[in-house]
């Protein structure tokens, strides 16, 4: 269950990081609120999954879609279905975004009959993850350190047309981040794990996960369970080693819902500012 927690709290670090930093290089630039829901209730009682939502400041939902290939109408009704049900559970507009990763074009419109349907595409197919890895390769072996750009390259090339496959991708990503103390690094490792949690099978998901522990980011993280097990154990009472994961894992839910990623990676790594904003936030 402490691993399941710690991987969603993963998940939630690199959405955030894939919001706020990523999808401005892909030429998505809305300032945003909060993250949207991505499961979705019909009035079929039939659940539909999205692969991210976010509600803007102009108070509607930008959709985010990845698609490796397309489906042509197929794919548009689905996505229509999205938004009516979205916008009909939330009394908002909901904008969708496709990117496609192997499609150089495709079509984006739907006639519904009195209206059209539309989503904007957005392609990555002329993008080569094995530029970018040869770049940040020299950069690292030139003692070089690695900036901003340079991490959101990296966190961007499982969604890259050319070179790599998404799975080899997404190792390599990590592999070169491992090294990186940047905030950013950590991030960006948070969204190659949410790539992986999309995109790849339970054999090759695990292998990624195997990966991640071995970061700066992963180890923190599991640092924090097994505190968290040691102090349960010395109090004596089973229940207290759940009761602290719980307490720990909704303090961290609540510093990545009010967008404060540099105090939950600080607070990852530093015992007394973590127990000091805790208590601070009574928490």
């Amino acid at each position: 269950m402490a691993n399941i927690q710690h991987e969603d709290a993963i998940l939630k670090l690199g959405t955030e990081y894939f919001r706020c930093d990523m999808l401005k290089q892909l030429g998505i630039t809305y300032t945003y609120k909060d993250p949207g829901p991505t499961e979705l209730i019909s009035l079929t009682v039939e659940k539909m999954y999205q692969d991210f939502t976010f509600l803007t400041e102009g108070g509607f939902y930008i959709h985010i879609e990845f698609q490796s290939g397309s489906d042509g109408k197929l794919d548009l009704r689905r996505f229509h279905a999205y938004e009516a049900t979205m916008s009909h559970n939330t009394g908002k507009k909901v904008y969708t975004y496709v990117i496609y990763t192997t499609m150089k074009r495709t079509g984006y419109t739907l006639d519904c009959g009195l209206y059209t349907y539309k989503v904007e595409p957005v392609y990555t197919t002329h993008f080569d993850n094995r530029k970018v890895f040869q770049s940040v390769g020299r950069k690292i072996a030139g003692g070089m350190e690695l900036d901003d750009e340079d991490i959101v390259r990296l966190a961007l090339t499982p969604i890259m047309g050319k070179g790599l496959g998404k799975k080899e991708a997404i190792l390599k990503a990590i592999s070169l981040l491992k090294g990186c103390r940047r905030e950013a690094a950590e991030r960006a490792v948070a969204i190659l794990y949410a790539f992986a949690d999309k995109f790849l099978d339970t054999d090759d998901l695990n292998e990624v996960k195997g990966a991640i522990y071995m970061t700066r980011l992963g180890q923190l993280f599991q640092e924090d369970v097994e505190k968290s097990y040691e102090r349960g154990v010395e109090c004596g009472v089973e229940f207290g080693v759940e009761r602290g994961e719980n307490r720990l894992n909704t303090f961290y839910a609540y510093l990545i819902k009010e967008h404060r990623e540099s105090d939950l990676v600080r607070c990852v790594s530093d015992k007394e500012y973590r127990e000091s904003l805790q208590k601070e936030l009574n928490m």
